[in-house]
């Protein structure tokens, strides 16, 4: 697959904060350091195929058609794709491209269930949650930290991996660490 555009930058700004939490978080799960790796690797490209979705629907300031929904829910699937023919760790990369937007409850994007979705795709899914929450939008502005805790108990165990959650919460300054003034990362990513 040949992508026309390089993903963006603000979608690249995401996919690196999500690494960097990603990572964070499978070191406070206590994951060995191989599937930090893997777990970092497949976060920084879990957007991949937005590269492939128009900007005017990816930065539209509003809400989204059923249409243009359904263009930017494709966006999982051309991510899978384009990573699918690698090897060794990014084979995990290409399925958490794919179900990064599942959720325990069915209510994702292609209908898959707990079990059924990949561990590092339910911990990926927490870091994404929480940095499109605490990032600005187009579509929204930054969510505060008590609008985001309320949230995140909220859909844990329902849409989210409670561990997860629970441990992102109980962890929440060494999160916040990680987006000092400006939403950025202020720690070194290591692949």
């Amino acid at each position: 697959m040949c992508f026309p555009l390089p993903l963006p930058p603000a979608e690249l700004a995401h996919c690196r904060r999500t690494a960097a939490l990603s990572q964070l978080l499978a070191e406070l799960a206590d994951c060995s350091e191989p599937e930090v790796r893997t777990i970092t690797q497949s976060a920084l490209v879990h957007d991949i195929g937005k590269a492939a979705i128009p900007p005017s629907i990816l930065y539209k300031p509003g809400p989204l058609s059923s249409d243009e929904r359904t263009i930017i829910q494709t966006h999982t699937a051309i991510g899978a794709q384009a990573l699918a023919r690698t090897h060794g760790t990014m084979r995990t990369a290409a399925v958490v491209a794919l179900q990064h937007h599942e959720r325990l409850d069915g209510s994702g994007y292609l209908g898959l269930r707990s079990s059924e979705i990949h561990p590092h795709a339910k911990l990926i899914a927490v870091a994404d949650v929480f940095d499109a929450l605490i990032s600005p939008r187009a579509y929204k502005q930054p969510w505060g930290i008590s609008h985001i805790r309320t949230y995140l108990i909220e859909q844990a165990d329902v849409e989210l991996d409670g561990d997860i959650v629970r441990l992102l919460l109980d962890h929440m300054e060494q999160v916040l660490a990680l987006y000092p003034g400006a939403i950025r990362i202020n720690r070194a990513i290591h692949i």
